[in-house]
C-alpha cells in the first residue's frame, strides 16, 4: 500500500488534489495549454505521472475537473447571493460584477478559462459551460421576473436571449483581461444588457429618473 501524507485516505486524496490543481495551473501559465503534457503537470505538482490518473485520464479532463472544483463553490455562493436581491435589475448588475471580477487575471482557478478561450474542443468547452448552468438559470429567472413585472419587454425565447447575454459578458471579460477598468466595464455591460431588456416605458423612466 502506498504511503499517504495525511491521517486518512480522504485527507491524503485532498492534499494530492490541491497539489495537482496548483501544479496544473502553474504549468498552464508557464508552458501554455497546447504544449502541456501529463508529465509536465506531474513535475509542477511534485507527484508521479501515474498518480494523475486517479483524478483525470487526460489533460482535458483535468482542466474540466479543475474548473469544476473552482466553479462549484463560486456558483453556489452566487446563486445564494442573488436569492436575497429582490429587484431583477439589481440582481443582474450583481451577477455581471461577480462574474467579471472572478474571471480576471490573478484570480486563482477560474481565470484559466480566459487563457484558453477558443482553444478547446467543443466537448471540453461544453463541459466547462455546464459548470455555470445554475447561473444561466438565475439569469433566465431575472428575465422572466422582469417580463412578468412589465419592466422588461416580452421575448420569444428566453433561453436564446440568455445565451446572447452570456456572449455580451464574454466580450466584457475580454476587455477586462486586456486591461480595461473593471468598474467601468461592469457599469457599461450592465447598462447595455438592461437597455436591451427594458420595455419602452422602462427605458423612458431610466432616461429620466427624476420624474
Amino acid at each position: 500500500m502506498p504511503k499517504i501524507d495525511a491521517s486518512t485516505i480522504a485527507e491524503h486524496r485532498e492534499t494530492i488534489w490541491r497539489r495537482l490543481r496548483d501544479g496544473f495551473l502553474q504549468a498552464v501559465e508557464e508552458e501554455g495549454y497546447g504544449a502541456l503534457t501529463l508529465a509536465s503537470i506531474a513535475r509542477h505538482a511534485g507527484i508521479a505521472r501515474n498518480t494523475i490518473y486517479n483524478y483525470a485520464p487526460t489533460k482535458d479532463a483535468l482542466l474540466v475537473a479543475v474548473v469544476k472544483s473552482e466553479a462549484e463553490p463560486f456558483v453556489a455562493a452566487l446563486v445564494e447571493e442573488c436569492a436575497h436581491i429582490d429587484e431583477p435589475e439589481d440582481r443582474l448588475a450583481h451577477l455581471v460584477r461577480r462574474q467579471l471580477a472572478v474571471l480576471v487575471p490573478g484570480v486563482h482557478g477560474l481565470a484559466v478559462v480566459n487563457a484558453l478561450e477558443n482553444m478547446l474542443p467543443d466537448d471540453v468547452s461544453a463541459a466547462i459551460a455546464a459548470c455555470f448552468e445554475p447561473v444561466f438559470a438565475v439569469v433566465a429567472g431575472i428575465v422572466q421576473q422582469g417580463i412578468a413585472a412589465g419592466d422588461f419587454r416580452p421575448v420569444a425565447d428566453v433561453r436564446r436571449l440568455v445565451e446572447m447575454m452570456v456572449g455580451v459578458v464574454h466580450a466584457a471579460r475580454r476587455s477586462v483581461v486586456a486591461g480595461a477598468p473593471v468598474d467601468l466595464v461592469v457599469a457599461e455591460t450592465a447598462e447595455f444588457l438592461l437597455g436591451g431588456l427594458r420595455g419602452r416605458e422602462a427605458r423612458r423612466r431610466a432616461a429620466a429618473p427624476g420624474e
